[in-house]
């Protein structure tokens, strides 16, 4: 039976465990719902289940290991819990197929003891715990083991070596301890030389876990099949083994955020390597020879060298790397020099990270040929001249971060040609002039914009408060400048949450918008010239997220804010001026329908009444006298006290 790819709903009918001949039942890529019904358990003849992608709940019913004859169980992506029935790979001898993917099973891995024609196991994001059962050594025919994403933990078995068949071994994202199983007992002939007995092996993922030790030196001879080699976010060191450099088909190696040091070795003989990541370690150029090989990997489309201790000129040997390279990360080293023109070359570069590191001259002008450039991070380096107007021509430019150099001159317009910018970082530097209009027209800035620590001048762009639809960046920093003017009353910055416009030269009144921000969660305009009342509501209820010192001329009613109070009308005449207001409003909307209601009374009534009524009236006009003459308008009472004083 196959009812896949439909849009069925409700729960997986009990009555299909009835069926005596049912041997293929495939409900995958459906909306089921509900429990796996224990009735399937009762189906002798069941080879085939396949129940992927669904939103089953509930467990495995324990009945399913009745299936004797199932060899393909498939529950993947669903909401299944619970534990896996510890019989699962002792009663069903004949499964060739688990898959349990993308569920939330818990517990132990069950043993494996009669599974002996398992082929794929696939156990990956679940919540699995515990270690793995030495008892997979047994399992000879598994060509798949995935385990990755889960909370397993203690030490790789050896055993794992006995599954010489084995071409693919994800152990990712777990808390696995101890050694790096290609390093077991290579010396010693009384135990398994783990190494060598996986010579079929094609993609080894043991990344993000805690694993230690050395990489072993014959690693690149003893795997020449393997095609991703993952190890990183571990606690490896020593060097990086050269015999890589025999590894012909490899085309992935993640050896990241570890301890290795060391020359980063030759591996231009990998003609099929398309991403070479070793960031984050302690490795060394020497005379960056690596490099110079690397362009014989015509296929490179990822190379991450960041946080090293790389140093030395950078080679013009990094323009003839392969131009399908998309991602070229050089930041965090010791790396000098300057940037070549012939970088241009590089045609589909999309990140280009070389931030933190000594570099000096220029930005080039070929820069604006890199068109598919979607990040560009040359900060915190010693780049100095302008900003080169054809980074305007980088219209596919999503972040620009060129803070921290010694950058001069003005902010080039044409970056308001760049649609899609959503965050500009020019801080630190040495820029001067206004900010352009231009800049703009079209980017939503939605991540934020600092120009902060620069010598601008100028006053504070209304258009700016119009960037993204009204939105804004979520973070605006114009601190450390020489802007002047008043701050803009139609700024509608609803998205951001921090603003920081200190250290100018800003005049005028704090604006009531900022209180009507509901994002906003810090607020820095101290050190200006801003004068008159601050708003109470908003963000300035908190006075640990505004900064509003060493503006002379500004005042508060609130005492929250440490500042003077606001002359004029004191805090207990402010509250009796609120209690009359109520007042007021209360008599207004009372007195006409009582006054209606004695009219209509009054055409009824005796004469003797009448004249009581009458009597009741002429005292309601002389209260209403007497109530303008103690609550008069504001404008007669503070010329009254004026004539007082």
């Amino acid at each position: 039976m196959n009812l896949a790819d439909n849009d069925l709903l409700g729960t997986i009918p009990r009555e299909l465990g009835k069926l005596p001949n049912l041997h293929t039942l495939n409900l995958s890529n459906s909306n089921f719902e509900g429990n796996i019904p224990d009735s399937l358990g009762t189906s002798n003849s069941l080879s085939y289940v396949n129940l992927g992608n669904n939103t089953l709940t509930g467990g495995i019913p324990l009945s399913l290991t009745n299936c004797s004859s199932l060899n393909t169980l498939i529950l993947s992506r669903n909401n299944l819990s619970g534990e896996i029935p510890s019989t699962l790979f002792d009663n069903l001898s004949k499964l060739t197929k688990v898959d349990l993917q993308k569920n939330s099973f818990t517990g132990l891995i069950p043993r494996f003891h009669k599974v002996t024609a398992l082929k794929f196991l696939c156990l990956t994001e679940n919540f699995l715990s515990g270690s793995i059962p030495p008892s997979i050594g047994n399992v000879s025919s598994l060509t798949s083991i995935l385990l990755g994403q889960n909370m397993l933990s203690g030490l790789i078995p050896e055993t794992v070596g006995h599954t010489t068949k084995l071409l693919e071994l994800d152990l990712s994202f777990n808390s696995f301890s101890g050694s790096v199983p290609l390093s077991i007992s290579y010396w010693s002939h009384y135990k398994t030389r783990f190494i060598y007995n996986m010579t079929s092996l094609k993609n080894f993922s043991v990344g993000s876990n805690g694993l230690v030790g050395q990489l072993p030196s014959y690693i690149g001879h003893s795997l020449p099949k393997l095609q991703s080699l993952i190890m990183g976010s571990n606690r490896l060191e020593g060097l990086i083994p050269t015999s890589l450099a025999n590894m012909s088909n490899l085309q992935m190696l993640d050896l990241s955020n570890n301890s290795l040091h060391g020359f980063v070795p030759s591996l231009g003989s990998l003609a099929n390597l398309r991403r070479l990541v070793l960031g984050s370690n302690l490795l060394e150029a020497h005379d960056w020879s690596f490099l110079t090989s690397l362009a014989n990997c015509t296929q490179l489309t990822k190379l991450s060298l960041e946080g090293n201790a790389l140093n030395g000129s950078l080679p013009i040997a990094v323009v003839n790397l392969s131009t399908r390279i998309q991602d070229l990360s050089l930041g965090s080293n010791q790396i000098s020099g300057s940037i070549p023109v012939e970088i241009s070359n590089l045609v589909n570069l999309t990140l280009l990270r070389m931030e933190n590191n000594f570099l000096s001259g220029n930005i080039p002008s070929t820069i604006g040929k890199l068109q598919n450039l979607y990040i560009l991070n040359l900060s915190k380096n010693k780049l100095s001249g302008q900003i080169p107007p054809s980074v305007g021509d980088i219209t596919q430019l999503g972040k620009l971060y060129l803070s921290d150099n010694k950058l001069t001159g003005n902010i080039p317009g044409s970056l308001g040609q760049c649609k899609g910018l959503l965050e500009l970082n020019l801080s630190r530097n040495n820029l001067n002039g206004s900010i352009p209009v231009e800049l703009f027209a079209n980017p939503p800035f939605s991540l934020g914009l600092d120009f902060s620590h620069n010598n601008l001048t100028g006053e504070l762009p209304l258009e700016l408060g119009t960037v993204g639809a009204g939105a804004g960046p979520t973070s605006l920093h114009m601190e450390g400048n020489k802007f002047h003017g008043q701050i803009p009353a139609r700024w509608q910055l609803v998205s951001t949450v921090q603003i920081n416009l200190s250290h100018n030269d800003l005049s005028g009144a704090v604006p009531e918008f900022f209180e009507h921000l509901r994002m906003l969660e810090q607020l820095d305009l101290s050190y200006n010239n801003l004068e008159g009342a601050v708003p109470t509501s908003g963000i300035f209820e908190n006075s640990t997220a505004v900064l509003l010192d060493n503006n002379k001329g500004l005042c508060s009613n609130s005492s929250r804010l440490a500042l003077p109070i606001c002359p004029g009308i004191s805090a207990s005449a402010n509250k009796t001026k609120h209690h009359l207001s109520l007042l007021a409003t209360l008599l207004l909307i009372v007195l006409p329908p009582l006054t209606i209601a004695f009219l209509v009374l009054l055409w009824f009534l005796p004469t003797l009444w009448k004249r009581a009524v009458f009597s009741f009236l002429q005292l309601a006009v002389v209260s209403k006298k007497m109530f303008r003459f103690f609550c008069p308008p504001e404008e007669k009472r503070n010329a009254y006290s004026s004539v007082q004083r």
